[in-house]
């Protein structure tokens, strides 16, 4: 399934990329026991947690984690996907 992201060669990244160049990181793989993650982390505090939608390709999914990350930075709120509002479990990053 191809979408905007996918169906273009040109892909900026420049949330991500500042978070790095910040000192911060991204993860993207199995963070257990959550497969398919994409964790952005600014040093200091994680700023998103999405998780691969199915059948979702990578550049999109780096594409929404750059939009995420933006979000996170914009309003001071962590963007979550991971951990569920009905659920006790939390996972910290």
């Amino acid at each position: 399934m191809a979408t905007a992201a996918s169906a273009s060669n040109v892909f900026t990244y420049a949330h991500i990329e500042a978070v790095i160049a910040g000192g911060g990181q991204i993860m993207i793989g199995t963070v257990q026991p959550i497969r398919d993650a994409a964790v952005a982390h600014d040093g200091k505090k994680t700023l998103a947690m999405l998780r691969k939608r199915p059948h979702e390709l990578l550049p999109d999914l780096l594409q929404r984690l750059n939009a995420a990350i933006a979000s996170a930075q914009a309003s001071g709120q962590r963007v979550d996907e991971i951990n569920k509002p009905a659920s006790s479990t939390r996972y910290e990053l």
